[in-house]
């Protein structure tokens, strides 16, 4: 969802604006019901023309600042306040006429614009419920395709980069079996352990989706240091140079810096240094390696794309899978030493 923002005008629009319009209409309808109330002496008539109209208004800025701390992008709220101004748009009409109906049988209202406001209000809370439903249906409706989109590309990889190591091990076997040199198995078992590291990566890029089911504030250092201990690292180092927490799911941020480091240790030196730290908006990982050249950093993310002969192109697609199942965005650039720089941010 979030490269798609990247060239809608729309969501470019809502990131601008310094404050929702959806709870600043809102807050309008419920400051002007709330000072009705109180200009009037409470009674049964007000109490039923603004009560309900003002918990409505309220319940939309609540849901708004919902939104808001659900991280749903800038363009689907602007979406729901779509549907909540055209909801105000269709009730003050109906109401319109409905008024002026009466007015001509003789049956004038004392405060025409006022009820003409609360029908309005009402029509901003049902396409506030509206707008949440549409939104919810179309993030399903992506997730299905995104998902769909994983699915064949694990077939894919299946069907074509499974050939190479299966070949390897059959043509193994047969020589094991015409030679009886056990030396051959050596080779058939480090292609079975090629194809079972190639389904695992396949899975999890088929698995990984856009959603995280929970998420917990998880320190920088903790994470980096769980997914140090489980990669093979010989020579390499790291360090993480600044200390701060993320709202992540542990295990599928683990794996994200597990794939990073990995990536810079098979593709630096054996001694390579890797540093983690926060940036603006988000944190880094970044080495002193030969780095990625500038015209390969749009396709390193992509699935089957490896500078490697014998690679699959899945860890990085891993990364950028776990990173949009966060909300971040995924930057490649170049670190001050010369090496590749990966940033992560809202």
């Amino acid at each position: 969802m979030q490269r798609l923002e990247e060239d809608d005008w729309v969501a470019d629009v809502g990131k601008q604006l310094p404050v929702s319009p959806l709870s600043i209409l809102g807050f309008v309808l419920a400051a002007t019901i709330g000072v009705r109330i109180a200009g009037e002496t409470l009674s049964t008539r007000t109490i039923l023309e603004s009560i309900f109209p003002l918990v409505i208004a309220t319940a939309v800025v609540l849901a708004d600042r919902f939104l808001v701390a659900q991280d749903v992008s800038a363009r689907d709220r602007l979406t729901v306040f779509a549907y909540s101004l055209g909801g105000f748009l269709a009730a003050f009409i109906v109401a319109a006429l409905h008024l002026y109906i009466a007015y001509l049988d003789g049956l004038g209202s004392r405060s025409p614009l006022y009820l003409l406001l609360m029908s309005g209000t009402m029509g901003v809370g049902a396409g506030t419920v509206a707008g949440i439903y549409d939104i919810k249906q179309r993030a399903a409706t992506r997730e299905a395709r995104r998902q769909s989109e994983r699915l064949e590309e694990f077939a894919s990889v299946v069907s074509h980069d499974l050939r190479n190591p299966l070949s390897v091990a059959r043509g193994r076997l047969d020589a094991a079996f015409q030679t009886g040199n056990a030396d051959h198995l050596k080779e058939v078992d480090a292609a079975l352990t090629r194809m079972d590291e190639l389904i695992e990566e396949s899975l999890s890029v088929a698995r990984s989706g856009t959603q995280v089911e929970e998420t917990y504030e998880v320190p920088l250092e903790e994470l980096a240091g769980d997914a140090w201990s489980s990669t093979a690292t010989d020579e390499a180092t790291y360090e993480v140079v600044d200390h701060r927490t993320l709202q992540v799911d542990p295990l599928r941020a683990k794996q994200l810096f597990e794939n990073l480091f990995r990536n810079s240790i098979e593709h630096g030196r054996e001694d390579v240094t890797i540093r983690v730290g926060a940036c603006s908006g988000g944190f880094f990982v970044e080495d002193d390696g030969p780095g990625i050249p500038e015209d390969e950093r749009d396709k390193i993310l992509e699935q089957g794309y490896s500078t490697a002969e014998d690679g699959s192109g899945l860890g990085l697609a891993i990364v950028r899978a776990i990173a949009d199942a966060h909300g971040w965005s995924v930057a490649v650039t170049e670190s001050e030493r010369g090496g590749a720089r990966f940033e992560f941010t809202r």
